[in-house]
C-alpha cells in the first residue's frame, strides 16, 4: 500500500517533534508525538499498519504480565548484532501510542520503512486491537498473572480475549508458549497454531530448597483448569512459590505439554544450560541478568532466535553482553554504589525480584518506592500476597516513599520486619539520598542498594540515576 501524502506529513511531524522532545525537553519523545497525531487523524494506525504489513517484514509481538520488555530487548539486541535493522519499543512503551509511535519513527526521510523485523512488546489489554492491525508472525506469551484488577479485571478474561483475538486471525502464526504456566499454556490449547514450548527440567532446579513435590496448584492464579475449571494438579518447584514444573487437569486432559527448549542444568561458573529437544543439542551461556525468572526471559528470547536460525555464537555473545534498558531491571554505579532498580507491579513478580536479591546478597538496604496512580492500579491489596515472610531476615534498612509508603509499611511490620529499621519519606529524592547515605554508612565490603518502585515512581527515579 501506498502512504497517503498526510501520512508522509504525519512522518516529518513526528521525527521534527520528537528531536525537538530530546534536545530541548529531554524526553524520549516515543509516545508524545504519536499520542498528537492520533487526536489529529483517527486513522493514522490502520493507514500504517497497512503499509508496514506490505513490506512482507516479520513481525514479532510479545505479551504477558512480566518480562515483555526483557525479551523484546534480548531479541532485537541479538538480530541488531547479526546485522539486522530492527524497529522495536525498546523502552517499554507497549500501548497503542508507544508500538506505532516506534513504527512511525522507523521510517526514513525518503519516508521507506526501513527494518528487517518489528519486535513489539504489547500490553495485554490492547493486544486484541494490535493483532488485528499488525499481522505478527510469531507471537511470545511469557506469563499470566494477577496485575491491576481495576484496570484488567481477572486475569482469566485477560486471557479468553487474547486467545479469542489469536483465533479470529485469518492465518496461523506460530506460538511460542512457556510449559510451566497453566494460563500461558492455555493460549495454545485446542488452536492449530505451530507451537514452540519452553520451559525447565528438573535437573536445573538442583539442590534442596528447589526439590520437586507433588502438589495442588498454588503457585500460579490457575488454581482451577483454564479449560473446564476443575482443580488443576501440579508438580512444582519449591523456587519461592514461581514455577511449576508440570500440570494436568484429571477431568478435562489439559495438560502442559513437553518443552521443546528448555532450561536443564547449570554450574558454580555461573553457566547456564538451554537444552533443544529437537537437536538434542545443549547451548551454554552465562546470563547477563540474574534470577529464575529472568531465565525463563531467555529462553523466551531463544526460542525465538533459534526459529529465525540466528547462529549459537551470536545469541551467546548477545546474551552475554546484554545490557538492561534503564527500568524494569536496571544496574548503576554512582559515587561507588551499586544501584539496583527493579520494577514491582504484582505478587508473582515481586516475589521473583525478592527471591533475586536477595539470593545475591545476605543483607540488603532496600529503598521501596509505592504508590497507586492509574498506571501503578489503584487496587493495592495485592502487596498482602507477596511472601515477605521468607524474605525478611534479609532484609536490612528499609526506606519507603510514594504515595502510599505507610501502606506498605505495615505490610513489612506484619512479615517481621522491625519499625526501627523503617524510615517513611514522603519525598523522593530525600529518600534516595536517605538510602544512599545508609549504604555509605554501612560495614559491608559490597555497597549496594536495591530500588523496588511501582511504575509511575520508576519513571521519576530517572532523573536521579541516569546522569
Amino acid at each position: 500500500m501506498a502512504l497517503r501524502f498526510k501520512n508522509k506529513i504525519e512522518i516529518l511531524f513526528y521525527k521534527f517533534f520528537k528531536i525537538a522532545l530530546n534536545s530541548i525537553f529531554k524526553r524520549e519523545g516515543d509516545v508524545l508525538p504519536a499520542h498528537i497525531l492520533k487526536k489529529l487523524d483517527k486513522n493514522i494506525f490502520d493507514d500504517f499498519s497497512k503499509d508496514v504489513n506490505s513490506y512482507n517484514i516479520p513481525i514479532i509481538i510479545i505479551t504477558g504480565t512480566n518480562g515483555k520488555t526483557t525479551t523484546s530487548n534480548l531479541i532485537s539486541d541479538t538480530l541488531k548484532n547479526s546485522g539486522k535493522t530492527v524497529c522495536v519499543n525498546s523502552n517499554g512503551a507497549n500501548m497503542p501510542n508507544g508500538i506505532f509511535g516506534s513504527i512511525i519513527g522507523s521510517y526514513k526521510l525518503t519516508l521507506k520503512f526501513n527494518a528487517d523485523f518489528i519486535i513489539m512488546e504489547v500490553d495485554e489489554k490492547v493486544f486484541p486491537y494490535i493483532v488485528s492491525n499488525l499481522r505478527p508472525n510469531v507471537i511470545v506469551i511469557t506469563n499470566f498473572y494477577r496485575d491491576q484488577l481495576d484496570r484488567y479485571g481477572e486475569v482469566n478474561l485477560t486471557v479468553s480475549k487474547i486467545k479469542n483475538a489469536i483465533k479470529d486471525l485469518s492465518y496461523s502464526p506460530l506460538l511460542i508458549l512457556p510449559s510451566y504456566e497453566p494460563l500461558a499454556a492455555f493460549i495454545g490449547y485446542g488452536l492449530g497454531n505451530p507451537q514452540i514450548c519452553y520451559g525447565f527440567d528438573e535437573n536445573f532446579f538442583k539442590n534442596e530448597k528447589n526439590r520437586v513435590k507433588d502438589v495442588s496448584s498454588n503457585v500460579s492464579d490457575a488454581l482451577t483448569c483454564p479449560n473446564c475449571g476443575h482443580i488443576l494438579f501440579c508438580e512444582k518447584t519449591l523456587d519461592k512459590n514461581i514455577f511449576l514444573l508440570r500440570f494436568n487437569c484429571k477431568y478435562c486432559g489439559f495438560e502442559g505439554k513437553e518443552p521443546e527448549i528448555y532450561a536443564c542444568e547449570f554450574n558454580n561458573e555461573g553457566m547456564k544450560g538451554l537444552c533443544n529437544k529437537n537437536t538434542n543439542k545443549t547451548f551454554y551461556f552465562r546470563p547477563a541478568v540474574s534470577g529464575n525468572y529472568n531465565m525463563a526471559n531467555y529462553m523466551a528470547a531463544y526460542s525465538v532466535l533459534d526459529y529465525y536460525k540466528l547462529g549459537n555464537e551470536t545469541i551467546k555473545a548477545s546474551f552475554e553482553n546484554f545490557n538492561t534498558k534503564f527500568g524494569r531491571s536496571y544496574k548503576r554505579f554512582l559515587k561507588g554504589i551499586e544501584i539496583n532498580i527493579d520494577l514491582v507491579k504484582n505478587p508473582t513478580g515481586f516475589n521473583g525480584v525478592l527471591e533475586k536479591i536477595t539470593d545475591e546478597d545476605d543483607f540488603i538496604n532496600v529503598l521501596f518506592a509505592f504508590s497507586d496512580r492509574d498506571a501503578d492500579g489503584r487496587d493495592i491489596s495485592w502487596i498482602w500476597d507477596v511472601d515477605f515472610e521468607t524474605y525478611a531476615y534479609k532484609l536490612g534498612k528499609i526506606v519507603i516513599t510514594g504515595v502510599r509508603p505507610f501502606d506498605m509499611a505495615i505490610r513489612l511490620q506484619t512479615a517481621g520486619i522491625n519499625k526501627d529499621n523503617i524510615i517513611v519519606d514522603h519525598n523522593l529524592k530525600s529518600s534516595f539520598k536517605k538510602i544512599i547515605k545508609i549504604c555509605g554508612e554501612g560495614s559491608t565490603k559490597s555497597k549496594k542498594i536495591f530500588i523496588l518502585p511501582t511504575y509511575t515512581e520508576l519513571l521519576k527515579f530517572k532523573k536521579y540515576i541516569i546522569i
